[in-house]
């Protein structure tokens, strides 16, 4: 019977689907470009680039969102509900009514296809889109989609989701069945992608390539091939079907996510590193010397790292535990392991205000063992010294001329010969860790002369590994391509990366080079066209053709004669080149050099600028990344690809449901701090009207008067015209009145970092009794005496940095408080605030935070540097996760370098490129 099925879904067209397909043959390829397809339209093309649908493969991945069952429409309701439904009916009524001077409502009221007398029209509502009363008539037949309610004694729908239902011949493909409802925009009906689809797949072969079956054998149900899920999950013949279809889709999602991890974890684990563990004797004059008493979970993770730290292997940790668990000692004990052994270690923080409390913690521990510790950020040095971390050595830029011929990072058998890309304007949303392909042309386009070129190449490389990385550029005579991805350039107040702006990175290459250039050749006026860019690489097939691309211009182009010679052509690998033979001509004796050692920090804590800033370390053991979900996966991935490679222990108090810990952070061993110190002060949290402030002021008051210290928190620095929400600048005079004659000071993200600096030193020393703020201490702030914190606006923030911000109280013996004050009166909100009120375990915080989110971007998924989910969900589907998990490994156990036949198929599925995986990149 399976067999039977799986055949007669090869072809679409069954007995209620009497409309042929456009072609009787296969017609289309599946990594066919659409734009050679000419029976699609141009504005159809452009709405569904909109959507990141370029090729005939990403049509038929566009999966439905959910279907609607049009075989058989129920009756209209009678009553409200909160399950959305499906119905049809006819346009019997339009009407449009005014209210609010310019505020319109459009009505369309509809009658159910059978209606008796006791039967209840059903009346559709649409507020302000005036495009809806231009598309329906009456006398139409509808397709409704939304939840019904009583509105007095007429049930409405507001701005439910509607298809119009045309008599032609296509009736069969929308109509009459389990019909598919897909992610859509402007300009592409749900009738014109589901047209489009129902064409493809009946044009493409069942057997073409790229519907090769991407699931092992134990993974796959009988019948259920990977073109015959495509197939039905588009199309499906029935529920039982489209269940089936959808399992086998989601599974070979999973499978590829679960495949890479597996693949990172068996080249962690084959890669040679070096035992960083000492013989423990600093870390036991270190526990002795606290005034406390390690918890259980403490040792238990200590044991943990040491294992790890003293085996041959690169550790490769993700510690997750509570605000105030004890995360940042652990931390301190797996680095005195490593100094101990002879090595560094660098301890990597988000914000300036937690890496220098970090690094006042470590010095007030550590002096007395005799331990050096340096702190780097943007704005304190406190040790001297070049400091280049992440390359060590001194930074030679080459210039172009001196006999390096051209490098070639991928092999040219590989090369995408004449590939053309679409010229537009910057974006205006810049991604993080974006890369982008650049095109600035000349102006009138004027002629570089050789020595203008080199200008225009040492000008892109001045800034590669300070503002941006450079993957590849290339200047011709009249224009310039490259390759770039932007770096951070400064912590928001929320403690989020600031990427520097594309915008600003090339207007610094233009105008430095065109100064350059017009004193060279003795000019004015301007050089340079507006640039433009081709779009976002989406994937390491894109910045393989655009690397090539670049790297083969000039010889594509006629510009160099094949076998010539080109030397305005730059790649990483020349910039490597040089810098070893600058190295190795450098005479450095190693007297010196050991001198130079005895007096460099043994531990340094630093932000960003440990990756983008020169830190000289001789022997880097070990890396500690705190709140490592604020870095991207891209940094993660600089640190551990060094070779000899360092111990890596990246640590959260975020933590984690299991399912993510299966995927985004499956190529890491956990460790969980699950136990609290027993000196922690009890936090009662408790969710207030905005309407009790005066109550909540008196009680700040007393709080105060017993020498105790405060916080009060606001969603934003400035006020906003959009927003009804209050700002730290604006209510702190009102905070200096409310609290006189008590000292309050303003902090937030735009204050300068000394200034910032002196103003929680201040706090900490108790000089300043009130701190009125932002976000921008989130993360890390610990002064033992501040027991109180009010959050205005509480609705704004999130469950996880909600409990973040209460973690800055009850960090010593007394009871805290933390109020939350809103003026919501929705149920979500309201269920939101009463689990922090219910629970003070992050644990359970992160649980209910999954179920009230979902697990859309909980972490940061974006960054994880996985495939992207297309039809699974990590919620929905963890029985799902799970099984495909215990498959990929059970491959990587049998079969580490997928040389097995029947494993080859999976190679695809795994990029790697010199021991660097492009998933990590894009």
């Amino acid at each position: 019977m399976n067999s039977a099925l799986s055949s007669k879904r090869l072809q679409i067209i069954d007995h209620r689907s009497p409309a042929a397909p456009k072609s009787p043959h296969a017609s289309a390829a599946i990594s066919q470009s659409l734009e050679e397809l000419n029976w699609i339209p141009r504005p159809k093309l452009l709405a569904l680039r909109r959507l990141g649908i370029e090729t005939v493969e990403d049509v038929l991945t566009h999966f439905p969102r959910r279907h609607e069952d049009r075989a058989e429409f129920p009756q209209f309701p009678r009553d409200e509900s909160e399950v959305p439904v499906c119905l049809c009916g006819e346009v019997i009524k339009t009407s449009l009514r005014r209210f609010g001077g310019w505020k319109k409502i459009f009505e369309a009221t509809l009658q159910e296809s059978k209606a008796t007398a006791l039967s209840e029209p059903l009346v559709c509502r649409w507020f302000n889109l005036h495009y809806v009363q231009k598309m329906i008539m009456t006398g139409q037949r509808l397709v409704v989609f939304g939840k019904p309610r009583l509105r007095g004694k007429r049930i409405c729908m507001d701005h439910p989701e509607f298809e119009i239902i045309e008599n032609d011949e296509e009736i069969s493909i929308h109509f009459r069945r389990i019909t598919p409802i897909y992610p859509a925009t402007e300009g592409l009906s749900q009738r014109a992608l589901r047209s489009i689809v129902y064409r493809l797949l009946n044009d493409v072969a069942p057997a073409s390539a790229g519907f090769e079956p991407l699931l092992p054998r134990a993974l796959v149900k009988a019948g259920m091939t990977r073109s015959t899920a495509i197939r039905a999950i588009h199309f499906p013949s029935d529920w039982q079907e489209r269940d089936s279809a959808r399992e086998n889709l989601v599974l070979s999602e999973f499978f590829a996510m679960q495949l890479l991890i597996a693949s990172r974890r068996t080249n962690a684990s084959i890669r040679m590193g070096q035992a960083h563990c000492g013989s423990g004797v600093l870390f036991d004059k270190f526990v002795k010397s606290l005034p406390f008493e390690l918890t259980g979970a403490q040792k238990k993770v200590i044991e943990e790292i040491r294992r790890d730290l003293a085996t041959g292997h690169p550790m490769n940790r993700l510690l997750q535990g509570d605000v105030g668990s004890g995360k940042t000692l652990v931390a301190i004990a797996a680095m005195l392991l490593a100094v101990e052994a002879g090595y560094q270690a660098a301890f990597m923080a988000p914000t300036q205000i937690l890496a220098e409390q970090h690094y006042d913690v470590l010095r007030r521990w550590l002096d007395p063992l005799g331990v050096r510790v340096g702190l780097r950020t943007a704005a304190r040095q406190e040790e001297s010294g070049p400091l280049p971390l992440f390359d060590p050595g001194s930074a030679r830029v080459s210039r172009v001329g001196d006999g390096v011929a051209p490098s070639r990072t991928f092999p040219e058998t590989d090369t995408a010969v004449g590939a053309q890309y679409s010229r537009r304007r910057l974006p205006h949303f810049e991604q993080p860790w974006a890369i982008y392909a650049v095109t600035i042309g000349t102006e009138k386009d004027r002629c570089l002369s050789p020595k203008a070129r080199t200008i225009v190449l040492d000008a892109l490389r001045y800034f590669h590994d300070k503002r941006y990385e450079l993957f590849a550029a290339c200047v011709m005579p009249n224009h310039v391509h490259l390759l770039l991805q932007p770096w951070p350039k400064e912590n928001h107040e929320k403690g989020n990366v600031i990427f520097w702006p594309l915008k600003e990175l090339l207007h610094s290459i233009k105008s430095f080079a065109a100064h350059e250039i017009n004193q060279l050749e003795k000019k004015s006026g301007s050089v340079w066209k507006k640039e433009q860019f081709d779009r976002y690489v989406r994937s390491d097939r894109d910045l393989k053709e655009k690397f090539h691309y670049i790297l083969r211009n000039p010889w594509d182009s006629g510009v160099a004669k094949q076998n010539e010679d080109y030397p305005w052509i730059w790649t990483q690998d020349d910039e490597v080149r040089n810098e070893r033979l600058f190295r190795r001509d450098a005479e450095t004796s190693t007297r010196d050099a050991c001198a130079t050692r005895r007096d460099e920090p043994q531990i340094i804590v630093g932000t960003h600028a440990l990756l983008y800033e020169s830190v000289s370390f001789s022997d880097l053991g070990l890396v500690v990344i705190d709140e490592q979900h604020k870095f991207g996966v891209a940094q993660r991935a600089r640190l551990t690809t060094r070779e000899p490679a360092p111990d890596v222990l990246v640590m959260t108090a975020t933590p984690i449901p299991r399912t993510l810990t299966m995927t985004i952070y499956g190529d890491l061993d956990v460790s969980t701090i699950d136990e609290m110190p027993r000196n922690r002060g009890k936090i009662v949290t408790a969710v207030r009207d905005h309407a009790k402030l005066p109550e909540v002021l008196a009680f700040l008051r007393a709080e105060l008067e017993r020498g105790r210290q405060v916080y009060v928190i606001y969603p934003l620095i400035d006020e906003s015209e959009k927003l009804d929400v209050k700002a730290a600048t604006a209510e702190y005079a009102l905070w200096q009145e409310r609290l006189r004659p008590f000292r309050c000071e303003l902090l937030h993200g735009r204050i300068a970092p000394v200034e910032k600096h002196q103003i929680m030193e201040r706090f900490r020393r108790g000089e300043t009794n009130a701190l009125i703020s932002t976000t921008v201490l989130e993360v890390g702030v610990d002064v033992a005496n501040a027991t109180v914190m009010l959050v205005e606006n509480a609705e704004r923030f999130g469950l996880a940095q909600l409990h973040q911000l209460r973690g800055r109280i009850g960090r010593g013996e007394h009871k805290s408080y933390c109020i939350l004050l809103t003026s919501a009166e929705r149920n979500e909100v309201s269920a939101k605030l009463a689990v922090l009120e219910r629970t003070r375990n992050g644990f359970e915080v992160a649980e209910a935070d999954w179920e009230l989110r979902g697990p859309g971007d909980l972490l940061g998924t974006a960054q994880s540097g996985l495939p992207a989910l297309k039809i699974g969900n990590l919620k929905t589907d963890a029985d799902l996760m799970r099984r495909a998990r215990a498959a990929a490994l059970s491959i990587f156990e049998a079969d580490p370098h997928l040389e097995w036949p029947e494993n080859q198929r999976f190679r695809t599925l795994i990029v790697e490129q010199q021991g660097r995986t492009f998933s990590n990149v894009s």
